[in-house]
């Protein structure tokens, strides 16, 4: 009987070799992020640091934003409509038209709420209609159901990069990364080597393996079964 395991372990070895004995590695390439929203009037600071992160593009149609190339969406001075459209399926404005399609096609979405709509989706005002609040509330917790992330910009901008970091350096993926991934989606670059066992595990515990592909300045999805 083949101790499937053990091969993998093998194939590990193997590709620890490999790597240590390649040159310096190349700068690592920058995904597409997809901003929705006027980013002039940023902290210059935030936006270098996803200027660095990020190859930025900026939304202006649905039609041309190709959301197959891009890794993630941003929407900055996210409002209440579009949370609450966003959450109710409504699709009757640009932007919640963009939001409805990239819950659909399952592209990760982060809302960034204007200051004092934060506030009160993060329970911080206390002195606001509470029966109100609490609706919204509600409408917060289907976004996050649907994948649907809530940040401050901050936020954004330094936490991004210790995930991207995450999946960009893992040149092998093997059981025992599926089996600790916390989340139900894993990003690969094109070059990680995922083993038969690690994509059987993935299968077994309903989570998707993501390669990450690089085509000059576009980068493609494709979702492993």
């Amino acid at each position: 009987m083949i101790d499937r395991p053990m091969i993998e372990q093998i194939v590990a070895e193997v590709v620890k070799r490999l790597v240590d004995a390649d040159s310096p590695p190349s700068r690592k390439p920058k995904h597409n992020l997809l901003v929705v929203g006027e980013t002039a009037s940023l902290d210059p600071d935030l936006l270098k640091k996803m200027n660095a992160q990020w190859n930025i593009i900026h939304f202006e149609t649905l039609e041309e934003a190709e959301l197959h190339t891009v890794m993630k969406v941003v929407f900055l001075e996210a409002s209440q409509d579009l949370i609450v459209k966003g959450a109710l399926g409504i699709c009757d404005t640009l932007e919640s038209d963009l939001l409805g399609a990239c819950i659909l096609e399952y592209v990760p979405v982060t809302l960034i709420p204007r200051g004092y709509l934060f506030n009160i989706l993060s329970g911080d005002k206390k002195n606001a209609n509470q029966e109100y609040v609490s609706q919204l509330l509600d409408y917060k917790e289907r976004l996050l159901k649907f994948g649907v992330s809530v940040n401050t910009l901050e936020g954004f901008a330094g936490s991004e990069k210790v995930h991207r970091d995450k999946f960009e350096v893992k040149k092998l993926i093997t059981q025992r990364d599926v089996q600790d991934c916390k989340s139900d989606q894993m990003v690969v670059d094109k070059h990680t080597i995922i083993t038969p066992l690690a994509r059987d595990t993935a299968r077994e515990l309903g989570k998707s393996i993501t390669v990450m592909e690089t085509k000059g300045a576009e980068e493609t999805c494709k979702w492993e079964q």
